[in-house]
């Protein structure tokens, strides 16, 4: 063995690589579930993630409460989940972060202000 080199044995590496392919499977497809919501649902479950609720999340983005849930109902349903921890936990394996909380406030029709 070389100097600043370390030795693995082949069955270790072997379930190394499996456990690092199996994990970037599951990143592409909660990446594929993602990409599948409409860009309000994507809103939407930004402001999920930075743990807004209902009511916050439709004062935010100037929507009824009652709209809010739903799109936080399909949410849930394309993402194929039952909770909002689990789409939360499915949105960040797949790289959303949270909407910032401190910045741009959208405007009526989505726009920033």
């Amino acid at each position: 063995m070389l100097r600043d080199e370390t030795h693995l044995p082949p069955a270790l590496l072997t379930g190394v690589l499996r456990e690092l392919t199996a994990a970037r499977r599951h990143r592409t497809e909660s990446e594929r579930l993602v990409e599948s919501l409409t860009p309000r649902e994507r809103e939407v479950l930004r402001c999920m993630v930075a743990g807004l609720g209902r009511k916050a999340v439709a004062e935010r983005l100037y929507l009824s409460p009652h709209t809010v849930r739903t799109h936080m109902q399909n949410v849930l349903g394309k993402l194929g989940v039952h909770s909002t921890l689990a789409a939360v936990a499915l949105a960040r394996r797949a790289g959303v972060g949270p909407v910032d909380l401190t910045g741009d406030v959208v405007e009526r029709g989505g726009q920033l202000a």
